[in-house]
């Protein structure tokens, strides 16, 4: 999105103690996926593995109304929404709502807020949790010997918002319970048997359509006594009270103000019982469909909490949820609609491979509604088809309807919809969805233009970002998406066996799009943006590499140079945290081979600098797209299939132990398989849909044991591995003379940990090479790995390092460069990342030593720097470890008694020779683990250049 178009444990402790004070005990009612299968692990292992992330705060969350992403606890149901603000003297329920999208402005509006007040508490101690496993926020107040504990949830099977409190102490606490609309204001109250009823809509203008809801709010446990939008009443100390609020809109039924009312008025211990019950198996039958299990817990609780906000935001049967999802708390970005250039459909993607298809179930519905308009649309501008603007929302609407100069929204609609057939297979769904697609395809088969001298249909007037100045020809995003669409209408229409007519002239489309545009940069052929027009773009976006995701148009099956062009691509654009590329880029680099240290140690930036503690990954311009960076980056490292040929562990860093399970295939098929000690141990498939599968052999020139459903079948050998398949059979692949009770025993056991014990590099071909190259580090050092350190000649941008041959050496040939230039700043300083190793941390034993050598140069070996000057020696190899400490800061010292803080390197190094510098790690970090190279130079107020060489690294 570049567009501005507006202001731009079981059952919780506090809940079983609420049921007992009613006379109930807890239900564990519905049933649960862990008994869908016997014998199937994955349902234990996720249970056990989600359980233990949780988002945790320790003060109020600050970041609430600034129309996009939230830093608050979260809880959701797929339609109703609520974000937890303010600390319990003046805490605050932000209420939201897929379906409160005004008519006036076609824009979302917040729906309401509900305001918890206990002033005798101010001042009160804050931490909260975000139970993700349970779905469900707990707080703990506490001021001196008072205690108020608090549990929330919005109920995954009916509008419900509960929150249960209970008072410890010695004195009883007034409290009040306010319902305002979704801008704090009072809203239109009524009140009958205890129910406080507030009636708001969306926006201030009543415009024809426009939703309204009532939220009718009642409190269990204690007298309370209403008057106009509050409800008061007096906490005791060791009673349970619950707050619980009723939502309904116009849209979830015309009598929606009765249907609130009598939910909130018939509520007792026992509906409330089996609410939560219920709630309970659905988050359990949720988490059951799949897990991962990787070294680095970052990345690991980034998945499951981009799951959990996924969970909480899209259902089916309810309203798609826009661009922030159903948390809205004021007036919203970009009016919350759907952009289509990405944002829409990002928010999607993470669903199939994660085997969570159920979430997709509202995706198709605005689209489609969109269609008469579509239509119209095309027609008005001379085309044949359907033509969508940037941005639509509900019920054929749009609040954004401009195409700004490009054609390929319907086409990037459509790329949901063939990416959920390719993985299912439903003939249902491709009955659904083919008449849209159609239409999308009836306006490319008249739009393009055939070349007779090249022989291929080319691309004009479609600009691959909003608002490309014509001619633009040849989207490289457009190709991609043409490509899908005609592939998936393809695979549709021949599995429904229709459009027999059709199928030769879009075959001869996908057979003939013009080449993907390619130019030379920096020395290396690399994507454009088109053949004609916008070339190599350097604002934050990916389009250059969106043929590979989400085009689906290059896979490890490619031909090697289209392979290195696309990873080139990734490298130049070095877009890993920008706003608008994280969504798409991190798959897109796995599908190519990208170097997996690389991207393991971005995914942990992300998952950690670019988090908020609810785990919902921000940038500036994306909301629930990013739940699509962990997500589908990781799991293209696990798992690739769509090039119909799973391959297991494809982009996979070295010495690096992981495990997942229930992740879906193309095809249908549900896999799981582990890595140990660089070997996959097995691959298990659960065909789904029966039928033909490929598998990439894990095991290269051996042979493979083959058992279906238990029975071993006999061996397998060749470089894939094609097997067909009945209706939800069970097929374990190992290693030869691997016995199906060992593959039963590896499948239900946890992931071992990683393996990596040591690092030695002298920067030689064949040896370790650097994760990174010339790339300051501000994930770990929140933002401030540069100040003041610019280039050091010659038109460069910033601080280098990097490796360079055939200029000096300590051994061989290579060695890792480092320059830059101080300005003389106060805090002049620049921290280079080297190497990663979130993949497999570097265990610190009691005797672990870091060595390096290092030659600082001075004016004497290089004119940059200045005669006299010896800030080369401020130079010194740091490290970051798991838990987020450096060593510069660890106190650290030298062989020579020097602090290894590179500001205790200065003038203790002798320019112009190698250095041998040594570090004796055990003693300050033994335990720990080291999860990333650093190169760092530091000089207070220096001025002038620094240049100088780091070479034979070793850490063990």
């Amino acid at each position: 999105m570049t567009s501005s178009l507006r202001y731009r444990r079981r059952v919780g402790t506090l809940l079983a103690a609420a049921l007992v004070a009613v006379g109930l005990s807890a239900v564990q009612g519905g049933s649960s996926a862990a008994a869908q299968t016997a014998g199937d692990p994955t349902p234990a292992q996720a249970l056990r593995t989600v359980a233990q992330f949780r988002g945790v705060w320790d003060s109020p969350p600050a970041t609430l109304a600034n129309g996009e992403t939230v830093d608050a606890p979260l809880l959701g149901n797929g339609d109703v929404g609520v974000a937890v603000g303010g600390s319990v003297d003046d805490q605050t329920f932000y209420l939201g709502k897929n379906d409160f999208f005004s008519t006036a402005t076609n824009g979302i509006e917040p729906l309401g807020r509900i305001v918890l007040s206990v002033p005798g508490l101010a001042g009160s101690g804050y931490h909260v949790v975000q139970n993700i496993a349970q779905a469900q926020v707990e707080g703990t107040y506490t001021l001196g010997d008072e205690k108020l504990s608090s549990t929330s949830w919005v109920s995954a099977t009916r509008s419900l918002f509960v929150t249960t409190l209970r008072l410890s102490g010695s004195r009883p606490q007034q409290a009040t319970v306010t319902v305002q609309d979704g801008h704090g204001k009072t809203p239109a109250t009524s009140s009958k048997n205890g129910v406080l009823d507030a009636d708001v809509q969306a926006g201030a203008t009543d415009a024809p359509g426009n939703p309204h809801a009532r939220i009718a709010t009642s409190v269990r446990g204690a007298a309370a006594s209403v008057s106009g939008n509050r409800i008061s009443l007096t906490l005791e100390p060791g009673v349970t009270y619950t707050v619980a609020a009723a939502i309904q809109s116009s849209h979830d039924t015309p009598r929606y103000e009765s249907a609130a009312h009598t939910a909130a008025a018939t509520l007792t211990g026992g509906s409330l019982a089996r609410l939560y019950a219920d709630h309970e198996s659905w988050w359990r039958e949720y988490w059951s469909r799949s897990f991962v299990q990787i070294p680095d817990q970052a990345v690991e609780k980034s998945w499951y909490g981009s799951l959990y906000l996924l969970g909480s935001v899209s259902r089916a049967g309810k309203y798609a949820p826009g661009l922030w999802g159903n948390w809205i708390t004021g007036d919203m970005n970009w009016y919350g609609d759907y952009h289509a250039n990405y944002n829409y459909e990002a928010a999607f993607y993470p669903a199939l491979s994660t085997n969570h298809v159920a979430q997709m179930g509202s995706y198709d519905d605005p689209v489609l509604d969109w269609i008469p308009r579509g239509r119209a649309k095309a027609a008005a501008a001379g085309y044949q088809g359907v033509l969508y603007p940037v941005g639509i929302s509900p019920n054929g609407t749009s609040a954004a309807d401009d195409l700004y100069n490009q054609k390929s929204d319907a086409v990037n609609f459509a790329s949901d919809m063939v990416m959920k057939y390719e993985y299912t297979r439903s003939a249902s769904y491709a009955r659904k969805v083919l008449p849209y697609l159609e239409q999308v395809g009836l306006f490319w088969q008249h739009y393009l233009t055939w070349d007779a001298a090249t022989g291929t249909y080319i691309i004009e007037n479609d600009a691959p970002q909003e608002g490309g100045v014509y001619p633009q020809t040849n989207s490289i995003l457009s190709l991609g998406l043409v490509h899908l669409l005609f592939q998936g209408l393809i695979d549709m229409s021949r599995d429904l066996h229709v459009n027999d007519s059709l199928v030769p002239t879009w075959q001869h489309i996908d057979s003939n799009l013009a080449p993907l545009p390619t130019m030379s940069r920096n020395g290396q052929t690399v994507f454009r943006q088109t053949s004609e027009g916008s070339g190599w773009v350097s604002d934050g976006n990916d389009v250059a590499v969106q043929a590979v995701y989400p085009g689906l148009q290059v896979g490890l099956n490619s031909s090697a140079d289209l392979l290195q062009t696309a990873r080139n691509t990734v490298a130049q654009l070095n877009n890993w945290h920008s706003d608008n590329s994280p969504a798409t880029l991190y798959a897109a680099a796995a599908m190519v081979g990208y170097n997996p240290s690389t991207l393991m140690d971005e995914l942990h930036a992300e998952a950690t600098a670019y988090s908020y503690p609810n785990m919902a990954v921000h940038h500036y311009g994306g909301g629930i797209e990013n739940l699509n960076v962990t997500t589908s980056g990781l799991d293209e490292m696990l798992l690739q299939s769509v090039q119909h040929d799973i391959k297991v562990f494809p982009d996979w860093p070295a010495d690096s132990n992981a495990k997942f399970g229930g992740l879906l295939a193309y095809g249908n098929v549900l896999v799981s398989s582990s890595i140990r000690d660089n070997a996959v141990e097995y691959v298990r498939l659960t065909s789904r849909s029966g039928g033909n599968v490929t598998v990439t052999n894990p095991w290269p020139g051996k042979t493979v044991e083959y058992h279906a459903d238990g029975v071993h079948k006999g061996t397998l050998s060749g470089t894939t591995i094609k097997l067909h398949t009945s209706v939800g059979e069970t097929v374990d692949l190992a290693p030869a003379g691997t016995s199906e009770a060992a593959v039963r025993h590896e499948l239900s056991q946890p992931a071992k940990a990683a393996t990596t014990t040591s690092l030695t590099t002298g920067f030689e071909t064949g040896q370790t090479q650097p994760t990174w190259t010339d790339t300051v580090d501000n994930a770990d050092t929140h933002g401030d790995g540069n100040y003041g350190i610019t280039g050091l000649c010659c038109g460069l941008t910033g601080p280098q390092a990097a490796v360079r041959t055939g200029e000096q050496a300590h051994t061989g040939d290579a060695a890792l460069m480092y320059s830059g230039y101080a300005n003389g700043g106060s805090y002049d300083h620049a921290y280079l990342q080297v190497y990663g190793f979130n993949g497999a941390p570097l265990t610190v034993r009691g005797d672990t030593t870091l060595s390096y050598w290092i030659f600082p140069q001075s004016n004497a070996t290089t004119p940059w720097v200045d005669a006299g000057s010896d800030n080369s020696t401020c130079v010194a190899v740091d490290l970051v470890f798991t838990d987020g400490s450096a060593l510069r800061d660890s106190g650290a010292t030298d062989g020579s008694g020097n602090g290894i803080h590179p500001a205790g390197q200065c003038g203790h190094l002798t320019p112009d020779t190698w250095n041998h510098v040594t570090v004796d790690l055990g003693t300050v970090k033994a335990g720990q683990a080291v999860s990333k190279v650093l190169l760092g130079f530091d000089r207070s107020g220096a001025t002038g250049g620094y240049r100088g060489y780091v070479d034979d690294v070793s850490i063990g």
